[in-house]
């Protein structure tokens, strides 16, 4: 008698029905997040705006006041507090999401829900201390007389691109992470160089002409561009450019979840 194996392939648009269907479930999952987060709203709150405001003023020192960090028509404080307040919540997202199959092990081993649910989870709790994050950065702008105009509506969209983006990207580090454990090793390195390689302590017209199009490549290249036009008036990302940002945040979201959906097996055999 033949023994027959059965090999469950990859189904990324089966997973997203299910977290349709457990679309509940999710939304608890991030309401506990904000919960134990804002469990005492002084302190958790203080601390999210504080985390952002020390490092972008250390910044501001060393980058800004010593190196001279060109930063166009938006005073260098200002500047840098928009990359940064983005940052903070794109490297908490992608640092839990690469824990994820450990830290949320007993409710994935306990309960049907989708093994992706945790990472969307993680990546929508940041999503909130972003959104905080860069409201305190329209003030900071207002301290600085930088008035706020119509171009504040499309700020929305570059903060759905960041979501797009690191929703792929955890999911991708999920996955690997999960099925290769020692890889959670690099994720720090991984996660400076990513930081490095993003326009948060310097402009991206910094980058040479023949490198502008791989440079842009990174989705958060024009992110971080476009949220310094909406948000402090900076120049308008160039078009073309902003569109190879926009594109890659697409392809990232497809390319992380199907790696996921590819490992989720063999990184759930560990749990």
């Amino acid at each position: 008698m033949k023994e027959i194996i059965s090999i469950r392939k990859a189904n990324a648009k089966g997973h997203i029905k299910r977290l349709w269907q457990n679309r509940e479930a999710v939304s608890a999952l991030v309401e506990r997040q904000f919960r134990a987060r804002f469990e005492k709203p002084l302190v958790g709150l203080s601390w999210m705006l504080l985390q952002p405001i020390i490092l972008a003023l250390l910044f501001a020192v060393f980058f800004g006041a010593l190196v001279r960090v060109p930063s166009g028509n938006i005073p260098y404080p200002a500047f840098v507090f928009v990359g940064v307040a983005l940052w903070q919540g794109v490297q908490r997202a992608l640092s839990e999401s690469a824990n994820v199959f450990e830290s949320a092990a007993p409710m994935l081993r306990q309960t049907s829900l989708p093994r992706l649910a945790p990472v969307l989870a993680n990546v929508a709790g940041a999503s909130i201390d972003v959104i905080i994050s860069l409201t305190v950065a329209v003030f900071v702008g207002l301290l600085f007389a930088i008035p706020l105009t119509l171009k504040l509506v499309f700020a929305p969209l570059f903060l759905l691109l960041a979501f797009l983006a690191t929703t792929g990207l955890a999911a991708a580090l999920g996955g690997v992470c999960g099925a290769w454990r020692d890889l959670r090793q690099t994720i720090a390195l991984g996660l400076q160089v990513l930081m490095f390689a993003s326009p948060i302590i310097y402009p991206a017209s910094l980058i040479p002409q023949e490198y502008a199009v791989l440079y842009a490549i990174n989705p958060y290249s024009g992110i971080i561009e476009g949220l310094r036009w909406s948000l402090l008036g900076g120049s308008m990302p160039d078009i073309g450019l902003l569109l190879i940002s926009t594109g890659s945040s697409i392809i990232l979201l497809v390319g992380g979840v199907w790696l996921f959906t590819k490992l989720e097996g063999r990184a759930a055999d560990a749990l």
